[in-house]
């Protein structure tokens, strides 16, 4: 059974991309698990000083796993931005160097929150690389893009992974977005099914000749399987929407990869304020208090779900994704993939 990748409300406009929503919203989930462990000060060593199970599913799993993803992703939505960016202003660098600023300031206020988070990197990277992007002539503009971005990607990897891999992710990203490569793949799904079947043999053969300690002394083997991972969960995740698994997916994480910058910060906020309410989990499981927080994780994405398909219903964009486009383009415009 194949189903519509794309949703086709927006007739005199660009159609914006289904399985683009729903993996955003998949991988905002990952985020918040990677995200609850700090935040609470969750330790990783049990009182033998051993490596806590849940600590381990956690690194082995989660951590650099669903980061790659939402950085690639951003990428690709800079692409299919600048392709119509012209069309809705005359200076479109200056709309998208605003865009960054907002940006930029909203991840510095939400650092005081959770030091380390994503938005104040995205955003530097995004005036420092992606801007300059944009002055590459046309023709070469994919080519450029995608050499350079897997030459910086491969050397984020070879030091370690972490925020590194930001740049390399974003330009392979806007490549692919402007490219409109992005629609084609998603339109060949026999071969979307051999890179992720590659991916994953090639993460099943890692963690097949590597143990946990291994993994995590040698960061880069630990950062090179992210990006495999990542990429099986993305091709497993863009495969089912060609099944009946379709409809739940598209009801669970469309919402919340549509309305992902609000629920990215409104998660925060969640959390922070369940910190003064339990500020140790330790408390409630035999686990380190990851169970007790993967209980939390899956509260809060239940309450996103509920609120961020009502808040579509009758406004058509999250709150912050409506100041966002405002301050880029300096009024209201369709939202576009």
């Amino acid at each position: 059974m194949t189903t519509q990748l794309t949703d086709t409300v927006l007739p005199t406009h660009r159609s914006r991309i289904l399985a683009l929503d729903v993996v955003r919203g998949f991988a905002l989930c990952g985020i918040l698990l990677v995200n609850l462990p700090p935040l609470f000060g969750l330790s990783s060593v049990d009182s033998d000083g051993g490596a806590l199970g849940f600590y381990r599913f956690y690194e082995d799993f989660v951590q650099n796993r669903f980061f790659p993803i939402f950085s690639f992703l951003f990428g690709i939505g800079f692409g299919l931005m600048w392709l119509s960016a012209s069309e809705r202003s005359s200076r479109p660098r200056s709309a998208l160097l605003r865009r960054f600023a907002f940006l930029g300031v909203l991840g510095g206020l939400h650092q005081l929150l959770q030091p380390g988070e994503a938005l104040l990197p995205y955003a530097i990277v995004g005036i420092v690389v992606l801007l300059p992007s944009t002055r590459i002539p046309a023709r070469f503009l994919a080519p450029v893009t995608s050499v350079l971005g897997g030459v910086l990607l491969i050397a984020a990897i070879a030091s370690g992974g972490g925020l590194a891999v930001i740049p390399g992710l974003f330009l392979l990203g806007f490549a692919i977005g402007w490219s409109g490569f992005v629609r084609s793949a998603l339109a060949h799904p026999a071969r979307l099914a051999l890179v992720g079947a590659g991916a994953l043999v090639i993460t099943v053969i890692g963690f097949a000749l590597t143990d946990y300690l291994t993994r995590h002394v040698d960061q880069w083997i630990n950062a090179g399987l992210g990006m495999t991972m990542a990429l099986t969960y993305v091709a497993v995740i863009v495969l089912l929407l060609r099944t009946p698994a379709e409809a739940a997916l598209r009801m669970i994480f469309s919402p919340l990869g549509r309305m992902a910058l609000s629920n990215y910060v409104g998660a925060t906020l969640m959390m922070v304020g369940l910190r003064f309410v339990m500020p140790d989990l330790t408390g409630f499981d035999s686990h380190g208090g990851y169970l007790a927080g993967l209980f939390i994780c899956l509260g809060i994405i239940l309450v996103q779900v509920i609120v961020s398909s009502l808040w579509l219903r009758f406004f058509g964009q999250g709150p912050l994704e409506k100041l966002w486009r405002i301050v880029t383009w300096g009024r209201l415009t369709s939202s576009r993939g």
